[in-house]
């Protein structure tokens, strides 16, 4: 397992919430701002020092590629970063804990498509062929700093693709959940409510 002062956190908390009409990152939930659920996790693992918390500590970007960047140019270096959306407020410990100990440059959770998948040009994909994606995840620090820098990764949805379009580094999959479903709209809210007791 690695020295947690090897690791580091980005808490990605800096969206605008144009979907979900605020900002659902400073959004109460139990007692507590959305981010901070996330925030508390990582910090029983990570020492502060070693976390960045986009939209609190630095600015977020003009896009989720922006906020990234903003967080690798705060956080000191180190071995391992992890990006962890502050959306997410149900990922667990033991989730946060995979990510740490299992080496990989480039680490997701996954979780298998359910629904038909059906392309806008009406092409049809096979659903068992297909996963999704699902934050947090872990890097190389210097890996995604360094392809970051390039200047070619403006606006990208997720970081296993930036290293693997930069470097050819396949992603390695861990198996996810629908704890780590993603508040997008006021209605997800209630989703946490209804799922919250397993989780938190």
């Amino acid at each position: 397992m690695e020295s947690n002062n090897s690791v580091g956190a980005i808490i990605l908390a800096g969206g605008k919430g144009t979907r979900f009409r605020q900002q659902k990152q400073f959004v109460q939930f139990h007692g507590k701002e959305l981010w901070r659920h996330v925030f508390d996790k990582v910090l029983q693992l990570i020492p502060r020092e070693h976390v960045v918390v986009v939209g609190v500590d630095v600015p977020g970007g003009e896009t989720r590629s922006g906020s990234v960047m903003n967080g690798l140019a705060a956080l000191a270096p180190c071995a391992k970063v992890l990006l962890v959306e502050a959306a997410r407020p149900l990922v667990t410990l033991e989730q946060l804990q995979q990510l740490i100990q299992t080496p990989a440059d480039s680490l997701t959770f996954v979780a298998p498509c359910v629904d038909t998948i059906i392309m806008k040009d009406k092409t049809y994909l096979d659903r068992s062929e297909c996963l999704r994606l699902q934050t947090p995840q872990a890097f190389n620090y210097s890996l995604l700093k360094e392809a970051y820098a390039t200047g070619k990764y403006t606006d990208m949805t997720d970081e296993t693709r930036v290293l693997y379009q930069e470097y050819g580094i396949p992603p390695t999959f861990l198996q996810g959940g629908e704890n780590l479903y993603k508040v997008t709209y006021p209605k997800d809210l209630a989703f946490l409510e209804s799922n919250m007791a397993d989780f938190f």
